[in-house]
Parts: C-alpha cells; structure tokens; sequence
C-alpha cells in the first residue's frame, strides 16, 4: 500500500518515531486505528445508553409510572454504583 501523506503529518509521524515512542510507522499506524476503533466503541455505547435511557422515560411518561420522587437517570446512576 502506498501511502501520501501531507508534509505536517509526515512530521508529526517522524517526531513520534524519532521519539522512541513508536518503533516503525505500522507499529503507529496500528495504535492510531485501535484507538479509533476504542473511541468508536465508547462513542456508540454512550448513544446506546443515551437512547435507552429516553425510551425508559418515555415508557415512564406514557404508563405514569411512579418512582417515588427518583427520576430516572438517578434510578440508572444507582443501578451503576451496584
């Protein structure tokens, strides 16, 4: 594969390598795309959470669901503490 790579990230690459804190450029090329795939991975578990979190208050709302005063994200912040 070859790869062209603008003269402001070739540098970034040759100061990681010149650093020490990557060996070769697919030793960095790799930690970038599992860090990437990581961040992806947090990102689409954080909306999941997001969404489940708006369809239980929506089931809240629509059935008049009764907590006894805890909203719901308290409800799921407690649930984490456990």
């Amino acid at each position: 594969m070859t790869i062209t790579l603008k003269p402001e990230t070739e540098r970034l690459v040759q100061e990681e390598l010149q650093s020490g804190h990557f060996q070769t450029i697919d030793e960095l090329i790799l930690e970038g795309v599992q860090a990437w795939r990581e961040k992806d991975r947090n990102h689409q578990t954080a909306e999941q959470r997001r969404a489940a979190v708006a369809r239980m208050q929506e089931f809240a709302e629509k059935n008049r669901t009764s907590l006894g005063g805890i909203s719901i994200k308290d409800l799921i912040h407690e649930g984490h503490r456990l």
